[in-house]
Formats: structure tokens, sequence, C-alpha cells
């Protein structure tokens, strides 16, 4: 695990090595074992190593024998010790034992197919000196971010943005369509960023770059790999043997490391089968490690996960958290995230992670199976959107949503009814993720800015993932549904959240089931089969009702919850009020403040509930104050 950066320049004399070392320490944090870097005629690499596999000898950039092809790379290939033979059957010579040599001698053998003899999370770079090409590549599912700019005179790489800037002259200029995009969904839509002229590479996608040419390509999608025959369709328990097998190869496989592994467990389902699986393949008792709130209530998992380390033996350590540092944690988180972030989930996540770097380097967690298995009560809300519609207008455009503005507190349920009177299911899929909506930001945004967006519709983006679920999968509404997070919420949240969140502790995160063959399977298995009735995740709940406690698979879905609304009315409400209204605010000229103002004045009266709306406006003002003002954190 690592951070990496380079620049590809037009002049040698473009090549500062004062540069490329300052960005390798502004992302030291990603790597803090080891730092090199190479520096040839007109291209630059370096990388910020944190050590997990071969500590003694994986020093990167590592390069090919002839030393013709050089590579800088960010993860983990779990199915490298599969690789490695093939390899060296074929003559290759390898001089450490770590992944990241072998993915520089597969691209050797296979050039750009290596890509698909990959399993893991990654993202590389490769300067081929044999053609001056330098190319970029990213995991599937988009596990690991990479980041580039490029214009007439260079392509710049980083693992987070703050390298690009440290490493040239970059443009910091905010983007209209970013800001949207942020305050919709509260977070950025790759390629695009919050800066005008920076881009993510998507997931699954690499990148060539030669005589100064930019050539983007995709190498894969759900279906390019299927794991059960395609024109066969199996029974629900044909089905479960097959995720069972899956992910417990999926987990033996992460549990590969020269340094110790542990766990996050909140007891809920997915994570109690994480270290059910692993306390079959570990060596000695699994360290979980585990997060609550003194507020306490729906806000403090440690008795559930408790009774989840106890039933398997665990090794296990609790953090209660206080909330003393909880201005200082927020701006710190702002500074990592690179752009403003509004997932909340990442402060509790982020202590988490402090917490747990004492004890081990790597940790396990459950992400990903509510994505593939069906365990998000909005896929399960959205199948009243038939009947909803069918009752008369009186009752759905009037007296329900007049029910549901008198509960002010029930937050779901307004949002609920907003939503289920969209005809267009790609659109009531967004509707169920938005948060500034469009009739919200005509209000919110000045004059100015509203016509920098004229015509520009961020919801698009969940009509073209709708329609575009590929051929040789389950393709059924529901299944559509999660292909639009497999591409959207899954990789622009929550693996932006534990990417930037656990290397700010410098702790790798890794992620059994996004191991791309389990992505595949579940998206071979008919929607009717994850959610049936009441029960969420129903056949994936069947592969694995031996192995966790039958409380365990009852539990009602609870997310990483946090404790904003009662920030707001107590711990953080004199520094948020000073950040959102003061004049360096005001002078944006970007946001209508007399509307922020109302949003400030209902909630903490009671009237409405704007905790996650005044959330995204403070951390959107944090982040322009730290990258756009300079402000030291």
């Amino acid at each position: 695990m690592c951070g990496i950066v380079g620049r590809l320049s037009g002049k040698a004399e473009d090549i500062v090595p004062d540069r490329l070392s300052g960005a390798l320490t502004c992302i030291k944090h990603r790597g803090p074992d080891e730092t090199n870097a190479w520096y040839g005629n007109h291209v630059s690499l370096g990388s910020c190593r944190l050590s997990i596999i071969d500590l003694a000898n994986g020093q990167q950039p590592i390069w090919s024998e002839d030393k013709a092809v050089c590579i800088v790379f960010n993860g983990e290939i779990y199915n490298f010790l599969d690789l490695r033979p093939q390899l060296e059957a074929k003559g290759h010579q390898f001089r450490t034992h770590c992944d990241t040599e072998v993915i520089l001698h597969a691209y050797e053998e296979w050039g750009m197919d290596c890509l698909k003899r990959l399993n893991g999370m990654f993202a590389f770079a490769i300067w081929d000196s044999r053609t001056e090409s330098l190319i970029l590549a990213r995991d599937r599912i988009g596990e690991k971010p990479l980041y580039y700019y490029h214009d007439a005179q260079q392509f710049v790489f980083a693992s987070e943005i703050k390298a690009l800037f440290a490493v040239s002259e970059i443009p910091r200029a905010l983007s209209s369509r970013g800001l949207v995009n942020y305050l919709s969904f509260g977070h950025a839509v790759a390629p695009q960023t919050i800066y005008s002229d920076i881009k993510k590479l998507l997931p699954g996608h690499y990148i060539v770059v030669r005589d100064r040419q930019l050539e983007v390509k995709q190498y894969w999608d759900v279906g390019d790999e299927p794991q059960v025959d395609t024109g066969q369709t199996l029974t629900e328990a044909e089905y479960a043997r097959c995720i069972r097998e899956l992910l417990e190869d999926s987990v033996r496989r992460r549990l590969i490391a020269d340094v110790p592994v542990g766990a996050f467990l909140s007891g809920g389902v997915d994570s109690s089968v994480i270290v059910g699986l692993m306390a079959r393949y570990a060596t000695g008792p699994v360290k979980t490690f585990s997060l609550g709130f003194t507020i306490g209530g729906a806000y403090n998992e440690l008795p559930d996960a408790r009774r989840v380390a106890d039933h398997f033996g665990t090794d296990h350590h609790e953090l209660l958290v206080q909330h003393s540092d909880l201005v200082r944690t927020l701006r710190t988180l702002v500074y990592h995230y690179d752009e403003p972030f509004g997932d909340a989930a990442g402060f509790p996540l982020y202590l988490l992670s402090q917490f747990t770097r004492q004890h081990v380097k790597v940790v396990l967690a459950g992400d990903g199976g509510d994505e593939l298995f069906g365990g998000y009560r909005r896929y399960a809300a959205d199948r009243l959107a038939a009947p909803y519609q069918h009752l008369p207008e009186a009752v759905t455009r009037h007296l329900i949503p007049s029910i549901a503005d008198a509960m002010p507190r029930l937050r779901r349920i307004k949002r609920t009814v907003s939503a289920l009177q969209i005809v267009d299911p790609a659109r009531r899929y967004a509707a169920w993720l938005t948060y500034f909506t469009p009739e919200m930001q005509a209000e919110l945004f000045l004059p100015e800015l509203l016509g920098t967006l004229a015509g520009y519709d961020p919801a698009e983006v969940y009509s073209t993932r709708y329609v575009a679920l590929p051929d040789g999968t389950a393709n059924d509404h529901l299944n559509r549904l999660m292909y639009i997070d497999l591409k959207t919420w899954l990789p622009d949240t929550y693996m932006e959240k534990v990417d930037k969140v656990t290397m700010a502790c410098s702790l790798e995160g890794r992620l059994p089931f996004l191991d791309h063959r389990l992505v595949e399977l579940a998206f071979q298995i008919p929607g009717r089969l994850k959610i049936r009735g009441r029960t969420m995740k129903r056949v994936f709940k069947k592969a694995v009702r031996d192995l966790v406690p039958s409380e365990v698979l009852r539990k009602p879905k609870h997310g990483f919850s946090v404790p904003i609304d009662h920030w707001f009315r107590d711990e953080l409400k004199a520094f948020a009020f000073e950040v959102l209204f003061d004049e360096r605010t005001r002078r944006r000229n970007m946001l209508n403040m007399t509307m922020i103002e109302r949003l400030w004045k209902e909630h903490l009266n009671g009237r409405h509930v704007w905790d996650t709306h005044l959330w995204l406006l403070l951390n959107l003002e944090l982040w322009q104050r730290i990258y756009l003002d300079g402000e030291p954190i």
C-alpha cells in the first residue's frame, strides 16, 4: 500500500526533483515507511510505501530486468502468488517477493491484458521507455483513487489531489458542476472533481499517455467475467453456495500479509461474517475493533459488536468517542479528503482507524455487501413506487406530503414520499440520494453561479447507468439500481471515504466483498432472490446462516450513525455558526445566505431537520478556506 505521484513533461528542464519530493512529503501518511523517486529526462515517478509484503525488498519504483520498464504501485494484488509461477515459467526473473514486481512482469508478458488477470485493489503507473508511454490503471471497483491533470505542456498524476498541487503549478479553479454534484449527493461524481481541470480516473479504466496525447479506455465492466454459466439459472441454494465459496476465498486471500491484520467490527451482518471467516483461517485470535459515541443509543454499536466478538473469541478492542476534539478532527478530515465530502461517517471511521493503527497495519471491513446483495432500505422502498403512483393525486400530492411535513424528525419518511412521486425509475433513485434538491439549489445559488449551470443535470449519470447494465447479468430493476450504486455511490462515497480515512492513519483497508469475482456473481443473481417481502439480503443470509449468530441475521440494517444533529445543537453550534455566517463566507458571493440562515434557524428550533444540509455547507466552506484560501489546518 502506497501513495504514488508522477509527471510527464515535454521539456527535461521541467522535471524538478524538489517539487516531486514535496509532493511525496504531503502524502507521506499513505506510506511512512519508505520514500523513493526516479527522475528521467522528461518523466518522474515517486512512491511513499506502507510496507505490507516483502518488508525488506519491496522498494519502489521497481524496474524490469532490462531497465526499460518502471512501475509505481498503490494497492494489493491478492492473486500475485498464483501469477508469479506462471511468469517464472515464461522466463521472467524476480528480485523481490512483492506483488508490485508481479504487475511489472505481467505487463511485460501480456501488455494491457494483464489487467484482466489481476485480482486486487490498485492504482499504478508504468513508464515504458520502449514506446515512450506512460500507462496508468485503476482497479475494477475503484477501491484505490487516481487523479490527474494534463495540458499542452504536461501530464501529472497522484493518489491524492494535494500531491498534484505540490508537483506542479496547477489551477485551483472551482468547478460549478462539481459544486452541484457535491451539494446534490455529498460527493464528487467521477471523472469530475470539485476542480475544473482535475479529473479522477474511473474504476475499471486505464490511460495511455504518448506524444502528449491522452487515451482513456475501459478494460472491465460487470458481465465480462461471469462466475456461473450465463445460460443456466441456478436455485437459491446454488447461488448461496457460490457466494460462500467466493467469499471464503476472498477473505483468505486478504489475510496474506507480513504484518498484523485485524478487522473492523460493528456487530452487523457484513462485518460479523468477515470476522467469522477470518477466525476460520487466522492462526490466532482475530484482533477486532469497534467504536461507540458517549451520546449512546443508536450511536453506540459497542454492545452488538461485543456479543459477536465473544462469539468468535476475538481479541477485541473498543473505542468510546468523546467530543473534545471535534473541530480539530473535522478540519483534519477536510484536509485529507482534498474535496468537500459530505459523508459524516468519515468522522468515526477516522477515529477508529487511528485507534486500530496502534495495534495492526492492515484491517478488513464489510463495505460493499449492501450494494451487492440488497441491504439498503431504499431498494425495498422503491418497490412501493408503482402502487403509490396509482393512488389518487389528492392523496399522493397533498395529503401524504402534508402529513410527512408535520413530522420533521422522521426525515426518511419525507424523502420517501418525495421520491415515490417520480415516475422515471433512474431519477426516482437519484432522489433517494439527493440532499439539496434542484428546487433548493435554484434558491441556494446566486444568479451568477446559476448562469454557469444552464443545461447541467447532475441526475443524468443515474439515467445513463440505469440503462447500461451489460449483458450476461440479471438485468432486472433491482440489479439496475445496484449497478448505479456500483458505478457512483460505492466508489465516489464509500471507497473514497475508506481510502482517504484509513490512509490518513497509515492503515491499509481491505474489503473482501469487493473481490471482482464476487461482484460478478452478485450481478448474475436475480433481484427476487436478494429481497423478498421484508427480508433484505435473502440469498446472502442463506449463504452465511451457519456462520454467525441468528440474532445478527435478524438485526435491522443500521449504518455508521453519527450524531451531527446533536452536534449542531451543542458541541458544534458556536463553531458552525462562526464559519457559516462570518464575513469571509459571505464575500464568496456564491450562495444565498438568507436561505442558509433559514435552514440554520429551522434546525435549531426543531421545525425541520437540516443537519446533513448544514454539514455539507460547513464542509464546503472549510474546504475553501484550506484549499482555495491557503489556511493552515
